[in-house]
C-alpha cells in the first residue's frame, strides 16, 4: 500500500521550513547587534549604544545594561519596576548574568558591580533593604530559597541580635527572632543539626517577606590601600610559578583598615543565602549580595600587584565567602574548583580557634583530571578520596591564621580541616576567596595527573558521582 500525501501538509512544512530560516537569520542579526552594541559599551559610547540597543527586540534589557553603565543604578531599577507593573520585565537574570561575566573578563569592575547590585536588588530585597527605593517599589513575592534549614535560621537569630544590639535593625526583629527560634528548635527536634524542610503557608505568612532575603548591607567602600604593603607581588609570583603544584602562602594579606572593614562588612550584611551545604556551612555569593566596593578594589590591586600570576588571560570569575557556624569534622568538603587560581583569605581573628593544630586548609600536591565533570571534581567525596590514593598524593596543611592568605592553583584538591572554633557569632570562622581564570588555560601548572595507568581509569568522570554505588550512605546535601 503506497503512503497517501497531504498536499497541504507538505505546503505547511514548507512555510514552516522558510519561516524557522527567517527567524535564524533574525537570530543573526540581533546577535550582529548585540556585539556591536556591547563593543559601543565597554568603549564607553553609551550614547551611541543606546542608538544600537533600541533596534533589538530585547531593548528593555539592554537599556538598562546602558543605565548600569553609566552608573544610573536608580534610574535603572525603576525602569525595570516598571517593566514589573506592566508585566513586560524579564523573566530570569540570565541574559544579565552574562553580561556580568562579561564586565569581570574585560576588568570593568565598577561596571560588573553595579550589574551585581542591581541582580541582588531585583532578586533579594526586601522591605528593609534597599532602604532608599520609593512607593513604587516591588519585592518579589516568591522567597528566593524556601528551604528552611536549622543552620540557616540559628545563624539569622544570631546575627539579628547583633545587629539589633548596634541598633541597625528595628525593633519589628524581635518578633522575627523568636519566629526564628521556634522553627529551628522545631526542624531540630524532628530532624537534627541538620535538619532542613520547605517553607508551609504557615512559615510563608509569618516570615516569607524576610527569610533569605537581605534586610540590612553594612556601607563597605574602598580604602586608601587594600592590600598590605607588607608583602611583595614579585616574591609571590616567583614562588608560584617557580614551584610544581603553585601554592604560595602571604600573612599580613590586608592592609589593617582594609581587614577591619571587610570584617565588619561581612559580620553585619545579612547575604549569607547560600544554605545547601553541610555542617553548618553558609555561602554568600557575589552576585547574590556579596558585593561592595572594596572587594573590588582587592581584586583591581590583585591584578597590579600579580601581573604575571593573574595576566588577562586569567579574568576575575567570582567572588564568595563561606561561614562555619558550628564545629565541623574533617574530610568533608574535599574538592577542586573550576577556575585556575584560588586567592582564599581567613578573617575572623584566631583567638576565636579553639585548636591551633585545625581550621586551616589542606591542599593535595594532585590536581582534578580535565575530563571530570563539575559535579565530580567539586562534590563527590568517596571518588576524589579513591583518586587521591590511588594517585599517592601528599597532603599540605596550611594553618589557620587571621589574614592569612593561599594563593593556588585552584585545580589541586583542597578543603577545610575541622574546625572547633569559640562559639558565640563574633568567633565564627570565616574565608573569603576570589577565583581568576579557567582550569583548562592554566599554562603555569599544566596537569599533574600523568601516571601511565591512571590516564585511561580516571581520564573522564560524568556520571559515577550520581550512581547508586556512590549515592549510599552519603548525605543528601553536601
Amino acid at each position: 500500500m503506497e503512503a497517501m500525501t497531504d498536499p497541504s501538509s507538505n505546503v505547511s512544512l514548507a512555510s514552516l521550513i522558510a519561516a524557522s530560516a527567517g527567524q535564524f537569520d533574525a537570530s543573526l542579526r540581533e546577535l550582529e547587534l548585540v556585539e556591536r552594541g556591547r563593543h559601543l559599551l565597554y568603549r564607553g559610547d553609551t550614547e551611541e549604544a543606546s542608538r544600537l540597543f533600541a533596534k533589538l527586540k530585547s531593548r528593555i534589557n539592554w537599556t538598562l545594561l546602558t543605565l548600569l553603565k553609566d552608573g544610573r543604578i536608580e534610574e535603572a531599577f525603576e525602569m525595570w519596576q516598571q517593566q514589573i507593573n506592566y508585566k513586560n520585565a524579564p523573566s530570569n537574570h540570565d541574559w544579565m548574568q552574562q553580561e556580568l561575566d562579561h564586565a569581570l573578563e574585560r576588568s570593568d569592575y565598577e561596571f560588573a558591580g553595579n550589574i551585581s547590585h542591581f541582580i541582588s536588588r531585583s532578586y533579594w530585597s526586601s522591605q528593609w533593604w534597599p532602604s532608599d527605593v520609593g512607593t513604587t517599589f516591588t519585592i518579589p513575592k516568591r522567597v528566593p530559597r524556601d528551604l528552611l534549614t536549622v543552620t540557616k535560621l540559628r545563624h539569622d537569630v544570631a546575627q539579628y541580635r547583633y545587629l539589633r544590639q548596634l541598633e541597625l535593625l528595628p525593633s519589628s526583629f524581635d518578633r522575627i527572632i523568636d519566629i526564628y527560634t521556634s522553627l529551628a528548635e522545631e526542624i531540630y527536634s524532628e530532624k537534627g543539626e541538620e535538619g532542613r524542610k520547605l517553607m508551609d503557608q504557615r512559615s510563608y505568612s509569618e516570615i516569607g517577606d524576610v527569610y533569605n532575603r537581605i534586610v540590612y548591607i553594612s556601607e563597605c567602600n574602598g580604602v586608601h590601600q587594600a592590600l598590605s604593603r607588607l608583602w611583595r607581588g614579585d616574591d609571590v609570583e616567583n614562588q608560584y610559578l617557580s614551584s610544581q603544584s603553585g601554592i604560595v602562602v602571604i600573612d599580613d594579606f590586608l592592609s589593617s583598615e582594609a581587614l577591619a572593614a571587610m570584617r565588619k562588612f561581612c559580620m553585619e550584611s545579612t547575604v549569607w543565602s547560600g544554605i545547601k551545604y553541610s555542617h553548618g556551612r553558609l555561602g554568600a555569593f557575589f552576585k547574590d549580595g556579596f558585593q561592595c566596593p572594596l572587594l573590588l578594589q582587592i581584586a583591581h590591586e590583585l591584578r597590579q600587584r600579580l601581573p604575571q600570576l593573574l595576566p588577562n588571560t586569567h579574568p576575575l570569575r567570582h567572588i564568595w565567602a563561606f561561614k562555619n557556624t558550628i564545629e565541623m569534622p574533617p574530610n568533608v568538603n574535599l574538592h577542586a574548583d573550576f577556575a585556575a587560581v584560588n586567592v582564599n583569605f581567613w578573617i575572623t581573628p584566631k583567638e576565636s580557634n579553639l585548636d591551633p593544630e585545625t581550621g586551616g586548609m589542606e591542599i593535595y600536591d594532585v590536581d582534578a583530571p580535565l575530563g571530570w565533570d563539575f559535579h565530580t571534581y567539586n562534590g563527590s567525596s568517596e571518588i576524589i578520596q579513591a583518586f587521591l590514593r590511588e594517585n599517592e598524593a601528599q597532603r599540605i596543611y596550611i594553618p589557620y591564621r587571621q589574614n592569612r592568605c593561599i594563593i593556588f592553583n585552584s585545580d589541586l584538591f583542597h578543603g577545610t580541616h575541622s574546625v572547633r572554633f569559640e562559639k558565640g557569632y563574633e568567633n565564627q570562622r570565616i574565608n573569603v576567596t576570589f577565583l581568576y581564570g579557567d582550569r583548562s588555560h592554566d599554562v603555569s601548572h599544566p596537569p599533574l595527573t600523568t601516571r601511565e595507568d591512571l590516564k585511561t581509569k580516571w581520564k573522564m568522570i560524568r556520571s559515577y558521582a550520581f550512581s547508586p554505588m556512590f549515592r549510599r550512605g552519603r548525605p543528601r546535601i553536601q
